[in-house]
C-alpha cells in the first residue's frame, strides 16, 4: 500500500472493514459488492463528493486494489481484489480492530 495516496489508503482500508463486517451474514463473495461509487460514497466516506469517491475508485483500479467499470459517471460493479484482501489479511491480523487502528492514524 506505499503505492496509495493517503485518500486511497483510508477508502481501501475501509471498504476492507466493511466487507470483514458483512461476512458474518454473507458469503465472502456477497460481501464484497460494493456496488457503485455513489454507494460507496454513502455508507463508507458521505463527506466526500460522488465525483471526488469514483475518481479514488479508479485510481485504486488502476492500481490493482479493486475492480469496476466506468458508467453513468461512476464506478460500477466495484469490488476489492484479491491482491487487496492478501495484503489486508497479512497486515491487519488482527482483524477489524486493526483496520479500525489504522483508519483512525491516517484520518485527518
Amino acid at each position: 500500500m506505499d503505492d496509495l495516496t493517503k485518500e486511497q489508503k483510508i477508502l481501501l482500508a475501509s471498504m476492507y472493514k466493511e466487507y470483514l463486517c458483512r461476512q458474518p451474514a454473507l458469503s465472502p463473495d456477497e460481501a464484497n459488492k460494493f456496488d457503485t461509487s455513489a454507494v460507496v460514497r454513502e455508507t463508507i466516506i458521505p463527506n466526500q463528493t460522488i465525483e471526488y469517491v469514483t475518481d479514488l475508485c479508479f485510481a485504486l483500479r488502476q492500481k490493482g486494489y479493486i475492480s469496476c467499470v466506468p458508467g453513468s459517471n461512476l464506478a460500477l460493479h466495484i469490488s476489492i481484489t484479491d491482491k487487496t484482501i492478501i495484503v489486508m489479511e497479512n497486515r491487519f491480523s488482527n482483524g477489524i480492530k486493526s483496520v479500525i487502528d489504522f483508519i483512525s492514524k491516517i484520518k485527518p
